[in-house]
């Protein structure tokens, strides 16, 4: 197993107001200076808008002028001289760290995953010596941590609740099982709780397996995740899903795989799922900050285990993030997919698993855990896109609402609209007997049944007596 250094590159920025005050320390010397915007303001609100469109892709050099400008504002003067030291210090096999501790909730909010070096045109996100992480001191919020390493075997519980937009979970499950199977079962074990569970079945699930890891797959919230209750999914509050994970002291590492849980707040300080979470004394927390394709979920977690499995740093979860979003990175530059997942660290380091080097072997590439040989994998089988069912669907919509909620019906019915459109022309095409690009239809399904799931949970808010 390569050795694996890391050094931390800490960046905290105080206030309640622009201009906000910035500290900066490495290797015991320190640099200040000042920040000055925050997502209130009507450019930044703006641009967080677009970044979190689903059906435009906001492109790479869009993407790469949020993060640079970011960048630009925040190393600058003695911070600066201090970045510079520690890119320069940095050996061949050692990382850096760089924790933010970012105190006011309107600059929380800012898209920091996007950070970009300008200068090398380069995404932070895409260098492999970097590993961006989110952290929080401020005692007025948050605990002491619980120790991050787990004893091994580890545990990982899946936890899959089961709904009707076709979230694509066996092929997550797939790939997390393939990326950890070198370990399976001597250093980590894996059960999976699925079906109509509610948040009593999963405390009691908890209870019973005590696992390590909780990894969720499931329709998130800024402000929680969707269970079941009396055969309807239901919004389980942060508070509810806190308390569960409050009992659950076996827990060093929280992966919500689910849209938007990691969404924080631009007003309220701590009041997302996953900054909740953190308020438990759980070390480290995995969460969307956007929505995020089913695709791109799925690849991501499968970056993610693998990296965490067999990358520079075996057993290193902040490291891992860092492979996983370059993955997502290489696969498709001008999408954000990359920079919505969020990592929330509460600790020194992030070695959750001790693996010695025989555990941290990967897999033979080609074969499959089945032995199947990987060239004689079947493709993937064509969708069923249901034109007519979604058709129905959009002609039932009301032509318009007034939502008191932070949401815009007219925009996400366009959504639909387009998304529809483009399956129109895929559905005509598979009809003609043209072959489809599997990556391309389930994309723009992804974009489709979002738009979808965001406008019935509102009628349903709204209009519960219609719908």
């Amino acid at each position: 197993m390569p050795s694996c250094q890391t050094k931390n590159f800490d960046i905290v920025i105080l206030g309640g107001q622009s201009p906000y005050p910035v500290m900066a320390r490495y290797a015991e010397q320190t640099g200040e200076g000042q920040f000055d915007h925050d997502a209130l303001q009507p450019d930044w609100a703006e641009t967080i808008r677009i970044l979190g469109q689903t059906d435009i892709p906001p492109t790479e050099p869009f993407i790469l002028q949020v993060g640079g400008l970011l960048f630009d504002e925040l190393i600058r003067g003695s911070i600066r001289d201090l970045w510079i030291e520690a890119r320069t210090n940095l050996g061949r096999r050692e990382h850096l760290r760089v924790r933010l501790d970012l105190r006011s909730p309107a600059v929380a909010a800012l898209p920091w995953e996007t950070l970009a070096d300008p200068r090398r045109r380069r995404t932070l996100a895409a260098d492999k010596s970097l590993a961006l992480v989110r952290t929080a001191t401020d005692v007025e919020f948050v605990g002491s941590a619980r120790p991050i390493q787990t004893r091994l075997p580890a545990k990982l519980l899946i936890a899959i609740a089961e709904e009707p937009d076709n979230i694509d979970a066996a092929k997550e499950v797939s790939r997390i099982e393939t990326a950890l199977a070198p370990l399976i079962p001597h250093h980590i074990q894996i059960e999976i709780l699925t079906g109509r569970f509610d948040i009593q079945g999963l405390r009691r699930r908890l209870q019973q397996s005590r696992p390590d890891i909780l990894h969720i797959i499931s329709h998130g919230e800024t402000d929680g995740l969707y269970f079941w209750e009396n055969d309807e999914l239901v919004l389980v509050r942060a508070s509810q899903l806190a308390a569960t994970l409050d009992q659950s002291e076996s827990v060093k590492l929280v992966f919500l795989n689910a849209c938007l849980a990691g969404q924080p707040d631009d007003a309220t300080p701590f009041a997302s799922l996953a900054q909740r979470l953190l308020q438990t004394g759980i070390p480290a927390v995995i969460a969307m900050q956007y929505v995020v394709p089913d695709r791109a979920a799925a690849d991501f977690a499968g970056f993610l285990y693998e990296a965490l499995v067999s990358g520079p740093c075996p057993g290193a979860i902040d490291i891992a993030m860092s492979i996983a979003r370059s993955g997502l990175y290489i696969s498709d530059p001008d999408r954000i997919d990359y920079a919505i997942p969020l990592l929330w660290l509460n600790g020194e380091n992030g070695q959750i698993l001790g693996l010695d080097e025989e555990a941290a072997q990967p897999v033979e590439p080609s074969q499959t855990p089945g032995g199947l040989p990987s060239d004689v994998i079947p493709p993937p089988p064509q969708l069923a896109l249901e034109i007519e069912e979604k058709e129905a669907w959009f002609a039932g919509l009301p032509d318009s609402i007034e939502s008191p909620l932070r949401f815009d019906y007219a925009e996400r019915k366009k959504q639909a609209e387009r998304a529809l459109a483009l399956l129109r022309l895929e559905y005509a095409g598979q009809q003609a007997g043209k072959p489809a690009d599997f990556r391309r239809v389930s994309e723009r399904l992804d974009i489709f049944h979002t738009a979808r799931r965001d406008i019935d949970n509102l009628l349903k808010r709204l209009l519960p007596s219609d719908r």
